[in-house]
């Protein structure tokens, strides 16, 4: 008896693992970032992203940053910054690549690290989106 009560806390605790380490919901969709200053999801900020591309806009300024997405693991992409409507450039310039790794953390949110590496230098961002579609 103990062992069928072992096996099927088991079999409970192994399910949860793998559904939270399942990125394939967020590979599509329209996501909004945690803004950590105001400590709450900022719908002004959105990315749209689909198969093969992610689209980043600021809804205030009107800014647009897009890149091309090939996804390397089930948890893992690299974005290619493409295309830009911001007057000036930044830190990140057309052609940058950034490797991305996320974390779900339930059902439409998850964890992310970007990295951006260039010539003797590396740069992480972290942060926090929510799938909102």
């Amino acid at each position: 008896m103990k062992s069928v009560i072992f096996f099927v806390i088991y079999i409970i605790l192994f399910s949860c693992v793998s559904s939270n380490n399942n990125c394939n919901r967020f590979k599509e969709g329209r996501f909004i970032y945690f803004n950590k200053e105001e400590k709450q999801f900022d719908p002004k900020h959105i990315a749209f992203r689909t198969s093969d591309k992610q689209i980043g806009i600021d809804l205030e300024k009107g800014d647009t940053l897009t890149y091309d997405l090939k996804w390397m693991s089930d948890c893992e992409y690299k974005l290619i910054f493409t295309e830009s409507t911001l007057n000036k450039e930044g830190f990140i310039k057309i052609g940058d690549t950034l490797t991305v790794t996320i974390e779900p953390i339930d059902h439409s949110t998850f964890s992310y690290s970007s990295i951006i590496s260039k010539e003797n230098y590396m740069r992480e961002f972290k942060g926090v989106m929510k799938k909102i579609n």
